[in-house]
């Protein structure tokens, strides 16, 4: 994405007007590309929710599970900020819907190398994955 579209997207998920907010939430989720993913990845540390909500979506549909420890991180502050995270928790389902076998080995690896809360999200994100490596019908 050109600069110029990125900067007008990213401030307008500041914007104090939510329809303009949910306007740039879903041009980035549509316009953003792999090149992107570093600059998406840089949302996820951003201290507004919104905008990191914003920018799961395409990281888990472009980076999927490359992306998972930043992700998660994001994710659990989220929860440490008193959001329910229903929206971060749908684009995270994203990653074992696209990624099938290659999420469910790398949500697998990832889980074991870390602990506490972060572990719990990975684990939850491993139940939407089949055991025989597929995603999607175990549920959770």
């Amino acid at each position: 994405m050109k600069l110029n579209a990125w900067n007008e997207i990213v401030s307008g998920l500041s914007n104090p007007d939510v329809t303009t907010c949910v306007e740039a939430a879903s041009r980035l989720h549509a316009s953003a590309a792999p090149e992107d993913i570093p600059r998406l990845l840089s949302l996820l540390d951003s201290d507004d929710f919104f905008v990191r909500e914003a920018a799961a979506w395409p990281l888990a549909e472009l980076a999927g599970p490359v992306a998972l420890p930043q992700l998660l991180k994001a994710y659990q502050r989220g929860f440490e900020e008193g959001h329910d995270n229903d929206g971060f928790s749908a684009a995270l389902l994203e990653i074992p819907a696209l990624f099938g076998p290659e999420a469910t080995r790398a949500i697998a690896s990832f889980a074991a190398t870390v602990e506490g809360k972060i572990k719990g999200h990975a684990l939850w994100l491993l139940e939407f994955c089949d055991k025989d490596g597929e995603a999607g019908s175990s549920g959770g």
